[in-house]
């Protein structure tokens, strides 16, 4: 698919230069950390530099919690608990005691020491989507549905057991609950208003245009200002495949509850759609305040070659006006979530992994000797290296752990920084190892590709094309060697298996060399070498047999001494 030029637009800036980038502080970031098949659903943020966040496999099995924190201006993220069911909604009563709620009527509690305790009704019908509690967490709410029909759950002694609920005569659920002093209201399927210990339907504001209020509405979002005061967001749904959504706010006062459009709201305003299919829906909503707030969406629309994409979209409220801002991020992803720490920072969570930033700005860069080894941070998420006096954390942990670890990488010998790659004159954010050099690609967040690997082979034989072994040779005609046309060298047959087996062409490369013998810096002995794009495989006939029968270079440390870094 073509990405809508508004996207393309921040792909460019995330790539700016560091020194360009930090002054846009303001700005949206993609933070990574989470899996592409992750459907985040639900964010709640106790401290300003601590959040959670909780979700769901796209296979709608299994339920994660993770934990978020924020350091040098980055949210860095890690896997804190996992459940069998899936997870929808959540509070966090303080930076470590944290209740949880999802499928088949999962609550769960997280104590200060980390254990938790399940304590929900365990109903297979139930489905818990919103979670909010009060006086410490011994009071509260829990709303969803059970099966065809509504559901709220009351939180008091110690239990959890059904309040009145006043349903319609149809299907009916709950997606969100807001609570303020004396006010409270939840949205779904229709809009209910807390009174005393029970639910009262009310009649939901008219959304629908032209059309009146006889239209379906899905509504996604609600945020209580105060006793007279709310918002609401949700959608007109598409009926069919082709038909198009729209996006829908709407706001109350003293009056009643009022549409948003088209007085306050510019979303029936964006753009003209590129090609005849525009549609639109708002998912997610935060007011700071009265006058400052957050809504989240989605637009999918039609492109000149008649295929389709899709934007994440953000509207923001200031001093009583919508405004639109730009496409944010990762198309096709839908924001479920989004907190408000403060007027000028936002997070928000949603499917396909989606976490965004808003106003925290990238991480400092690192000053001087990147290498410099570092005190243990002690934080959660953040591993640390006393072999090296280095982190590894987010993203580039994650991409470490899957892919190998220390036996393919080695220990990390800096921490994050950025730096200009020669290949395509950009600033990226990179990390060396022993053995290679990670890069990260916010451009391709969600994908294989998010981090890729740096040509070290490339780089450390820079000098030596002119060398014998770095000038092409064509088919080897050796039993057992593996031609490759694409840089006219044959993989000897000493490492053609370990390469296959330990990541090929992702991983290590094409050969840029022929296999010779060279002297090995480490210890001083001639071995079987081969240098490929981003490493050198080195044989060891005594290990025959074992996982070390083939060695991997240290480029990462030789390219490093050879900046004067170590």
């Amino acid at each position: 698919m073509k990405h809508f030029p508004f996207l393309l637009l921040l792909i460019a800036l995330l790539l700016l230069p560091t020194s360009v980038a930090q002054a846009q502080t303001q700005g949206w970031e993609v933070v990574p950390g989470v899996p592409a098949d992750i459907q985040l659903e639900a964010l709640f943020v106790p401290a300003e530099d601590h959040a959670w966040a909780v979700g769901q496999h796209s296979d709608g099995n299994r339920g994660f919690v993770y934990r978020l924190q924020l350091q040098d201006g980055r949210w860095h993220v890690e896997e804190a608990a996992s459940f069998e069911q899936p997870l929808f909604a959540l509070v966090a009563l303080d930076r470590e005691r944290v209740v949880v709620a999802g499928g088949a009527g999962l609550i769960a509690r997280r104590d200060a020491a980390g254990h938790w305790r399940q304590e929900g009704p365990g109903d297979a019908a139930m489905q818990v989507r919103s979670l909010a509690l009060f006086a410490d967490g011994q009071a509260g709410w829990a709303l969803g549905t059970h099966g065809e029909r509504a559901l709220a759950l009351r939180y008091a002694d110690g239990r959890w057991f059904e309040a009145e609920l006043e349903l319609p005569n149809r299907r009916s659920w709950i997606n969100a609950a807001h609570f303020a002093p004396n006010a409270g209201w939840a949205v779904g399927s229709h809009l209910w208003r807390l009174d005393g210990n029970g639910w009262r339907l009310e009649p939901s504001p008219a959304l629908c245009g032209d059309g009146g209020n006889t239209c379906e509405l899905n509504l996604t979002g609600v945020r209580v200002l105060d006793h007279q005061h709310a918002w609401l967001v949700g959608s007109q749904p598409s009926m069919c495949m082709f038909c198009q959504a729209k996006g829908r706010i709407a706001f109350r006062d003293a009056s009643g509850w009022q549409n948003a459009f088209p007085q306050r709201a510019p979303i029936d305003s964006l753009a003209p759609p590129v090609g005849a299919f525009d549609s639109n829906m708002l998912t997610a909503l935060y007011m700071f305040n009265a006058n400052t707030g957050l809504a989240l969406g989605q637009r999918r629309y039609q492109t000149p070659d008649n295929d389709f994409s899709a934007d994440v979209v953000a509207l923001r409220y200031r001093d009583g006006t919508w405004h639109y801002e730009r496409p944010l991020a990762r198309s096709n992803a839908i924001p479920k979530s989004v907190v408000m720490p403060s007027a000028n920072h936002a997070l928000v969570v949603g499917t396909q992994g989606l976490i965004l930033s808003f106003g925290y700005g990238p991480q400092t860069p690192a000053a001087g000797n990147p290498a410099q080894p570092v005190p243990d941070p002690g934080l959660v998420g953040v591993r640390y290296f006393p072999e090296t006096g280095h982190t590894l954390r987010g993203t580039f942990r994650t991409y470490w752990e899957r892919n190998g670890g220390l036996m393919r990488f080695g220990y990390p010998l800096t921490e994050e920084f950025p730096e200009v790659n020669s290949e395509d004159g950009r600033t990226y954010t990179v990390q060396y190892f022993e053995r290679a050099r990670f890069e990260y690609h916010p451009e391709h967040a969600g994908t294989p590709y998010e981090v890729l690997l740096g040509l070290l082979g490339h780089w450390v034989t820079a000098e030596r094309k002119a060398e014998a072994p770095f000038q092409p040779t064509g088919p080897s005609g050796i039993p057992g060697d593996v031609y490759f046309p694409e840089t006219g060298f044959s993989m000897a047959a000493e490492f053609v298996n370990f390469w296959r087996s330990n990541g090929g062409l992702p991983i290590y490369g094409y050969p840029i060399s022929a296999p010779f013998y060279e002297v090995n810096q480490a210890d001083g002995n001639s071995y079987l070498v081969q240098y490929f794009e981003r490493n050198r495989f080195e044989y060891h006939p005594r290990h025959a047999g074992t996982p070390y029968e083939v060695l991997l270079g240290l480029l990462g440390s030789e390219y490093l001494r050879a900046q004067g870094w170590r």
